[in-house]
């Protein structure tokens, strides 16, 4: 682990973020994430040794560089390598598993009612299709993580939930689930975990050996400066049989089906290394990424301490400017990086019909403006603004970005005066 050279903020973005508009307040990378030049560069030359010669870049170097990665990133989230399977993206690792798991019609799946779209849509397919049971627990932040357990263990104890699927971070609001201890009580009542660390890796220290899900996935290239699309997906080892490719491919092997020693402990490799034909240069880039944390962030931790310190100095300036206030716990146990602080509606004269009427019309003034988006949403009957802190960030980028969204309302608000006049 070496000492970064460059301090993190301004000066690091303008030696490491090189593709970054300078006029662009990035205070939304949670959303899509951004990749430094260095693993930019190395993307880049991986696609024209691709396209060089592909024959041998598919047969040869991309089977190495695939388990080579698996390699790294098991140290990273302390798991056997063989324990992971590289996919393009939580939602594509989520339907990996909820998709080829051999649920029985009338199994039961529990999730919160905070649960990312694409999932709950996921779920709501196996539904339809065969016969599974969703039942959404309701959260209304904020919450202490002991209220939050306490409302899924009423629901796990009765005894007919088959799979938990819960978050690291939640994306709206954006906010830490007490995963860990959710793990744990699970296991207590003998139900599947499935963990969605969209928000994980990068973000979260993750040691699944302590942790022990059933299931866990992780975007990289949200938090962990991978190129899009990437992700990793970790699948216990009592569960590799149950869990297939998607789409299904050659590699495919039947649960039951015999196999030798070495190929049942390469399993995931066996099936996961080679599905379909597509771009590889994103997962290639994945250990000059973990290079480029250590050698050029200073390490995890260090990346953490900058970003979450600078995510408490942030939420507190956009709350006392907005005069409202972050969304927290009294244990502050929600905040990591991302933050969310209540927009002054009632300030303004504007209540959350208002938002609801122009929320499109304040998405394509963000958009139109090209210099700062900043994810707007409704929760408990207060409208949230996310914001993220990063390593190329600075407090003062959060002074500029929040005077943009509060002019937003500002507009709003005058137009609604005028149509009552």
């Amino acid at each position: 682990m070496s000492q970064r050279s460059v301090p993190f903020g301004k000066s690091f973005r303008e030696i490491h973020f090189k593709e970054l508009d300078p006029e662009y307040l990035a205070v939304n990378h949670g959303a899509y994430g951004m990749t430094p030049s260095l693993v930019f560069k190395k993307f880049k030359e991986v696609m024209e040794d691709d396209y060089s010669n592909p024959d041998y870049f598919r047969r040869v170097e991309q089977p190495a560089i695939y388990v080579e990665t698996l390699k790294e990133l098991s140290t990273v989230l302390n798991t056997d390598y063989r324990n992971l399977a590289l996919v393009d993206n939580s939602t594509s690792g989520i339907n990996t598993v909820l998709r080829s798991y051999p649920f029985k019609k009338g199994d039961k799946i529990v999730a919160p009612s905070t649960v990312f779209n694409n999932c709950e849509k996921t779920i709501e397919f196996l539904q339809d299709r065969y016969g599974i049971i969703y039942e959404s627990v309701e959260l209304n932040y904020p919450l202490e993580d002991s209220e939050i357990l306490a409302l899924f263990e009423d629901i796990l104890q009765k005894g007919d939930v088959k799979l938990a699927l819960f978050d690291t971070v939640i994306s709206t609001p954006a906010v830490r689930f007490p995963f860990e201890k959710m793990v744990k009580l699970c296991q207590s009542f003998s139900v599947l975990s499935f963990i969605d660390g969209a928000h994980s890796a990068g973000l979260l220290p993750i040691d699944l050996d302590e942790i022990q899900p059933d299931f866990y996935v992780s975007n990289l290239h949200k938090w962990f400066f991978v190129p899009r699309n990437s992700a990793i997906l970790y699948v216990s080892k009592k569960n590799h049989r149950k869990i297939h490719t998607m789409p299904i491919v050659s590699s495919y092997v039947g649960d039951e089906t015999e196999v030798s020693a070495e190929e049942e402990n390469n399993w995931l490799i066996d099936r996961f290394a080679d599905v379909s034909t597509k771009n590889f240069a994103a997962a290639a880039s994945i250990r000059t990424a973990i290079k480029f944390r250590q050698e050029q962030c200073g390490g995890e931790e260090s990346i953490r301490n900058y970003c979450y310190d600078l995510a408490r100095k942030a939420s507190e300036l956009v709350s006392n400017k907005w005069g409202t206030s972050v969304l927290e716990n009294e244990v502050r146990s929600l905040t990591t990086a991302m933050f969310n602080v209540e927009v002054p509606l009632e300030q303004l004269g504007l209540n959350v019909d208002d938002y609801k009427e122009n929320a499109n019309e304040l998405y394509f003034s963000m958009h139109k403006g090209k210099r700062v988006v900043v994810p707007l949403f409704i929760h408990n009957n207060k409208v949230y603004g996310r914001f993220s802190a990063q390593i190329y960030n600075e407090l003062d980028d959060y002074d500029k970005a929040s005077d943009i969204v509060y002019q937003l309302f500002v507009n709003i608000a005058r137009k609604k005066a005028q149509k009552q006049f």
